[in-house]
């Protein structure tokens, strides 16, 4: 269960840092995700900050009052557990909000900044706490270690995981400053109606931004630092359009076919003769097996008498409307892009052995007899779905790796430069 955590504690700036917090207000995100629905630096894939799952007052173990029925015993024992919280108040006195404490890429860093991160992080872990409690009967400390080999503590991670999700905001910052990175009217647009968003699900109908700046400073976030990672959100998005098109449509042919040809995908399309009763998945009789196998040769036999490419593909896609039985031809009727190891050892032995437009033997696999042709790899065709279900292409999938890349190189190579004796608090000095 300790892995899990590790989704947990890095604030991904896709979803917005301040929206972890508010969400459990019932404050919704709205931001924009990337082509690609990945966080670039930490996070799980296209992970937002977690909500914290307690009552934002400070009291108690913020146990959820819902766990699945099954769970009922264990959170019956998890009852006696108590979750010793930090002193949050007493740490954020150490320094003056808008003392400096530290730089990042030539950006000054508040102390109302910094504890913020520190802060939300912080309570992510506690979520994670509870969570464990409620639903496992768990009873995790700040002392455990986050991983079974590593030598991190929950307390540990906290200040790093914040300072991770600093240099995060600074550096997209400054490759949008690098890059000329403008946003535009529509995204502005949609900062406002976060903020209006915002303000309705943390303080309620009717209430104005002073409201909400008074709420949030209950919470130790800067109203500067609020602005700045909503803009953030866009900025990251931004820098990706501006050079890279919407998605991806700027990359060049000659770097998308790289991309397939790095990662080894392959392409081809099929005609297969099913062996199996899909009703019960029983073997066909050896009369009405040897009937699709003969099917299937002369299937083969008359495509490969084609010597034209195109119309042979056109005449294979003409046969396989008529006598394909595969269940996914309707999902794609194209064919299939796939990565080695993804289909049938059958299916991708014999694409390897094809040039493309070739076209195989019939091919026995557990499912039947496949008459098999090899396609080129297209740019722009579709060789798999995000985690939101949008169509990614080798020019989109090559983009955000290029995206990902440069921003994981700045992020690598900018420190966070700490004010001289500064050093972030302990926190199991503060445990209550």
């Amino acid at each position: 269960m300790k892995k899990m955590i590790i989704a947990l504690l890095i604030l991904c700036l896709l979803g917005g840092a301040v929206i972890g917090y508010l969400g459990s207000r019932g404050v919704k995100s709205g931001t924009v995700a990337p082509a690609e629905d990945v966080c670039v630096i930490g996070g799980a894939d296209g992970a937002t900050a977690v909500a914290v799952n307690e009552g934002m007052d400070g009291e108690g173990t913020g146990l959820s009052a819902e766990q699945p029925e099954a769970a009922a015993d264990e959170a019956a024992e998890a009852e006696a557990y108590t979750l010793r919280v930090p002193d949050y108040a007493a740490m954020y006195a150490l320094h003056a909000p808008d003392e400096v404490v530290a730089s990042v890429d030539g950006k000054d860093v508040t102390w109302g900044e910094y504890f913020y991160l520190f802060f939300s992080q912080a309570k992510q872990v506690e979520n994670y706490f509870s969570t464990m409690a409620s639903y496992y009967g768990a009873a995790p400390e700040w002392t455990d270690q986050v991983e079974d080999d590593s030598d991190d503590s929950f307390a540990d991670i906290v200040p790093k995981s914040a300072e991770s999700s600093l240099k995060q905001i600074c550096v997209i910052e400054s490759m949008a400053e690098k890059n000329g990175v403008e946003l535009t009217d529509e995204q502005l647009e949609a900062i406002r109606a976060q903020e209006e968003q915002d303000i309705l699900g943390a303080v309620g109908e009717g209430k104005t931004a002073e409201d909400f700046n008074a709420y949030i400073e209950t919470i130790f976030l800067p109203r500067t630092l609020y602005d700045r990672m909503n803009r953030v959100n866009y900025l990251y998005r931004q820098g990706f359009v501006q050079a890279y098109g919407e998605n991806g449509e700027l990359v060049e042919d000659g770097v998308a076919a790289q991309y397939l040809a790095d990662n080894d995908y392959l392409a081809a399309t099929h005609i297969l003769l099913m062996t199996i009763d899909p009703t019960n998945f029983q073997e066909l009789d050896e009369e009405a097996a040897a009937e699709k196998f003969a099917r299937a040769q002369e299937l083969a036999d008359e495509l490969r008498a084609i010597e034209d490419d195109g119309e042979r593909l056109k005449r294979f896609a003409e046969l396989k409307a008529e006598y394909c039985e595969d269940t996914g031809k309707e999902l794609y009727p194209d064919g299939y892009v796939f990565l080695p190891g993804k289909m049938v050892a059958e299916f991708e032995d014999t694409v390897l052995s094809l040039e493309e437009y070739q076209v195989s033997d019939p091919v026995k696999s557990e499912y039947g007899y496949h008459v098999i042709m090899r396609l080129p790899l297209d740019p722009d065709g579709v060789i798999e779905y995000s985690s939101d279900g949008t169509a990614m292409t080798a020019r989109s999938k090559a983009a955000n790796e290029a995206y990902g890349a440069a921003l994981q190189s700045a992020f690598e190579s900018v420190t966070v430069d700490y004010a001289e004796g500064f050093e972030a608090p302990n926190l199991l000095d503060y445990l209550k």
